[in-house]
């Protein structure tokens, strides 16, 4: 859950392949002689097979986003059922998406998501942003799809809510208000460090406070301890370390002004209200 996308990383995203090939005898001798009569519908069949193969090859991104998210959803099927399972994976999808969508809008090359089982997902940048105003309006973009998508489930629910689907579409509302409330602590990884470093880079000395303790209120009650909280630690300190060092050495980078620190931080605002009172409501509904 927790939001990590590394920069500077090159995947080779999309890519072409050959599927040609040549041979120096008679055609005729690459065609059996005898054998089978090959059934139209086994024909059709392997020739959609080698198709989707061949796509995939071509989009590398898209085949690696593909077997990461059926094999994310296929564990979570395991623990929490289908429907839930396949729905927690789809508002965490819809949260990268939302990354991606962004980033592209504003020129970024962006690789598309990739699901990590239990941890999350990330979004992989091919170059670093330009400035922290870019990193920033790209981190939130997460949160605010994310956000979207919670509160449509949220909705549907209150169409149905003593049926089935409206009790899963209820719990699925709990859980995107809840990712994307935690995604907004104010510390680098997650989306929350990289908004509100357009703020002050102060923001992430809090965050890594919030988390510590949020990590000490588990082990305290006696709770599953997440390791999502350990990383957000390890890697929270270490981009806070490196942001009050780039804004000694890289200055430029922070230069933002004033009506897009109140534009941003307004929004940001307003996503915390808007998910806090959205947990609250469908917590109260969960007891």
């Amino acid at each position: 859950m927790a939001d990590l996308y590394p920069r500077n990383s090159d995947p080779n995203y999309g890519g072409g392949a050959d599927y040609g090939f040549g041979t120096d005898r008679p055609v005729q001798a690459d065609i059996p002689a005898q054998g089978p009569p090959v059934r139209r519908g086994q024909g059709g069949l392997a020739t959609g097979a080698l198709a989707l193969l061949g796509l995939l090859l071509k989009f590398k991104g898209l085949a690696l986003t593909l077997v990461s998210t059926g094999v994310t959803a296929l564990l979570y099927a395991q623990l929490f059922g289908w429907a839930f399972g396949v729905g927690i994976v789809l508002l965490i999808l819809v949260h990268e998406s939302g990354h991606v969508v962004v980033a592209r809008i504003m020129g970024m090359p962006v690789t598309l998501p990739v699901m990590i089982p239990f941890l999350g997902a990330f979004v992989s940048m091919k170059q670093q942003p330009r400035t922290v105003a870019q990193e920033s309006v790209m981190a939130i973009g997460g949160p605010v799809l994310g956000s979207i998508a919670a509160g449509l489930c949220y909705l549907g629910y209150l169409e149905t809510p003593d049926s089935s689907t409206g009790q899963l579409l209820r719990a699925l509302a709990y859980f995107g208000f809840l990712i994307n409330l935690f995604n907004l602590i104010p510390v680098t990884p997650l989306d929350g460090g990289r908004v509100t470093s357009l703020l002050s880079k102060w923001f992430n000395v809090a965050g890594l406070a919030i988390a510590a303790g949020l990590l000490l209120f588990e082990i305290q009650a006696g709770d599953t301890v997440s390791p999502v909280l350990f990383l957000v630690l390890i890697f929270g300190a270490f981009a806070t370390y490196q942001r009050f060092r780039s804004t000694i050495l890289n200055p430029a980078y922070y230069a933002v002004d004033a009506q897009t620190k109140v534009i941003v931080g307004s929004l940001y605002l307003a996503l915390l209200f808007a998910l806090g009172l959205g947990m609250l409501q469908t917590s109260a509904i969960l007891r």
